[in-house]
């Protein structure tokens, strides 16, 4: 019962994405063993109104093995009202943010009132710490999420289940302490891709028990992520923690 805790479906404005259907993301994740997962839109990052794309969203993953995060942008207004819709509409199961593609400080109030809201309704936040590598950027320059500025961040929701995506290895290490302190912070492993032996090496640091897996699915190769964790040297109780049994903690209130 794998779990990938970062899918996306959508359309990506920079390059063509061939294999974004939900046929397409059923298919890989079959291949590789995944039942179900946590799964965003990729056009609500773009959208004057992100709901609009979660709507687009609903209307694929509705009634699937999927579970529905809702794209918020807490500087925008009436994001109250699309979480309450979210919840009523599509039973969604989190909520995702883009501080880098939505120019926001993860520490600034818009923030610490969405992050009220979320421990109101017992949802996860999922944070984007990026896309793609920012070798990539090229027609739009998301502002870097900065490390310490995250650390900042998960150090003052100690009490909110988060789910960091797409973090590199020297990032987690700057964040070990708070890894290793708070119980509800976690890490998606899709990107980590900076070193060989990464995650064995990772697990000298923090338990296996902060690690989820996550594909980010269609922008990264699946294969490539799910092999980050699969074909490493390390317990397998450690290999099904990752795979499965650490998400579970996302669904405890739903």
């Amino acid at each position: 019962m794998y779990t990938d805790v970062n899918a996306l479906l959508g359309h990506w404005p920079f390059r063509k994405i061939r294999k974004n259907t939900l046929d397409d993301l059923r298919r890989v994740h079959r291949e590789n063993g995944i039942t179900g997962g946590y799964v965003a839109s990729l056009n609500s990052i773009f959208y004057n109104d992100p709901f609009e794309g979660d709507e687009e969203l609903h209307a694929l993953i509705g009634g699937t093995e999927y579970k529905h995060v809702l794209t918020v942008n807490p500087t925008l207004p009436g994001w109250q009202r699309d979480i309450e819709d979210g919840l009523s509409r599509f039973d969604i199961r989190g909520v995702r943010i883009y501080p880098t593609y939505h120019d926001y400080d993860l520490n600034d109030e818009p923030v610490a009132e969405l992050c009220r809201e979320l421990k109101r309704h017992g949802l996860p936040l999922f944070v984007t710490k990026r896309m793609e590598d920012e070798r990539l950027d090229y027609l739009m320059k998301p502002k870097p999420l900065d490390v310490a500025s995250l650390g900042k961040f998960v150090s003052g929701q100690p009490d909110l289940d988060i789910v960091v995506l797409n973090i590199r290895f020297g990032e987690i290490v700057s964040l070990k302490e708070a890894a290793n302190q708070l119980p509800r912070l976690y890490f998606d492993t899709c990107g980590l891709k900076d070193k060989v032996f990464v995650l064995e090496e990772l697990l000298k640091l923090i338990p296996a028990e902060k690690l989820v897996y996550g594909s980010q699915h269609p922008l990264y190769c699946l294969k490539s992520s799910f092999c980050i964790v699969d074909r490493v040297d390390i317990p397998e109780t450690a290999k099904k923690g990752i795979f499965a049994e650490n998400a579970k903690v996302l669904t405890k209130n739903g």
